[in-house]
Formats: C-alpha cells, sequence, structure tokens
C-alpha cells in the first residue's frame, strides 16, 4: 500500500514538470492563475497573513508534540516529534533541491503585464515551498492521528496555503501542485523511516512501546 502511494506521488510530480514543459499546459497554467491573482486591486491583507502562519504552524507543531512527550514522559509522543521533525527537514531539503535544479521564475517576473506580485517572494518558483510546507504538516498530523476530525481542517488549511500563493501572484498553479506531492511524499517517507528506525532500536532493547495516540 505505502509503495502504491508513493509510486502515485512520484507519477504525480512527473506530470506536474511535463506541464510546464509543454506550451498548451502553460497557458492553462498561466490563465488559471491570472483569474485567481485578480488583479492589483484586490485586499490581500487576509491571504497575506494567512500565506505567513505557515511558518509557525510548521515549526510550532512539532515543537508543541515534543513538549507533550517530554512533559508526559510518553515514548511513543517523543517518536512521534521526531517523525515529525524529520519530514519538516527531509520536505525542506527536497523543495530547496528542486527549485534551483529546476529554476522555474517567478510568474509575476516573465509575466509582470498579467500576475501581479502581492508578497516578498524569491527568485524561483517550482515547486510551492510554502505549499510543501503545509501538506508535509497536513499529512503528518494525519499520519499521528488518523481521524477525520484532524484530516479535514488540517488539509482545508494546506489547500487554503496553496490557494494564498497563487491569489498573491507567487506561483502557478503546477507550482502549487508540485509542492503539495512533494509536502506529502515527505511526509510518509519520513513517517516509514521513523518506524523502521525505532523498530531497530526496539529490536536491540528488546522492549516495546504501547502506541496511544492520546496526545
Amino acid at each position: 500500500m505505502k509503495q502504491f502511494q508513493l509510486k502515485h506521488q512520484a507519477l504525480v510530480l512527473l506530470l506536474v514538470l511535463f506541464c510546464f514543459k509543454s506550451k498548451g499546459q502553460a497557458a492553462w497554467d498561466l490563465n488559471l492563475l491570472a483569474k485567481i491573482n485578480g488583479g492589483p486591486e484586490k485586499s490581500d491583507r487576509f491571504w497575506q497573513a494567512y500565506t505567513n502562519s505557515i511558518t509557525y504552524v510548521t515549526v510550532g507543531t512539532p515543537l508543541l508534540v515534543g513538549s507533550i512527550g517530554v512533559l508526559k514522559k510518553d515514548e511513543f509522543v517523543k517518536r512521534q516529534f521526531v517523525g515529525m521533525a524529520g519530514g519538516l527537514a527531509l520536505n525542506g531539503f527536497l523543495t530547496v533541491t528542486l527549485k534551483y535544479g529546476i529554476a522555474r521564475p517567478r510568474p509575476f517576473a516573465v509575466h509582470g503585464d498579467l500576475i501581479f506580485k502581492k508578497t516578498h517572494a524569491g527568485s524561483l518558483s517550482f515547486p510551492s515551498g510554502h505549499t510543501s510546507s503545509a501538506f508535509q504538516w497536513a499529512t503528518s498530523c494525519v499520519l499521528a492521528k488518523p481521524k477525520w476530525y484532524v484530516a479535514v481542517p488540517a488539509y482545508m488549511y494546506a489547500c487554503g496555503i496553496g490557494y494564498s500563493r497563487m491569489h498573491l501572484g507567487a506561483h502557478y498553479p503546477t507550482d502549487v501542485l508540485g509542492g503539495a506531492v512533494v509536502g506529502t511524499s515527505s511526509a510518509f517517507a519520513s513517517y516509514y523511516i521513523n518506524q523502521w528506525f525505532w523498530r531497530k532500536i526496539d529490536k536491540k532493547k528488546k522492549t516495546k512501546v504501547t502506541i496511544n495516540p492520546s496526545f
């Protein structure tokens, strides 16, 4: 099952990469962004605050989980912190690597007459780092607590981050889609690596930690 998920995500990422190599796909990508961007007359205070919230959310959540694990002396929760922090680091590495490897310019830099820059942004566009961070966070939360009342708000927030990046003119839709795939894949990869690592540790210690997702 997990191999299918990762292969599926890799296929989606390859399709996204094909999208901005194709002139036809680039046209719809740009046209959709222009509609979402909405022009310079749109009020952007809400979306600017929303997009800036991602740093506090993605860093604050692992710190909160780690603090709970330490205070409650709960080994399982501590291990969840390691998985979340690992996913955050892996996502950052993959996102930066892809950004500099692909070096796609920002839409407002190439289409300044059509796409309006409404936020601070660097020079590289693919994938969206804000979106990859948001989906890494959302997926990590769901893997830690696989309940609908965690999944629905988590992914709604992540989708909102992706929308904000397009509304503010910082990313194409394919950047956002690529970011979602990278972030989700990072969370899954970190989750399974974390499980594998602790199984090895437990096997050496001949101990087993009881899963208690009550935090």
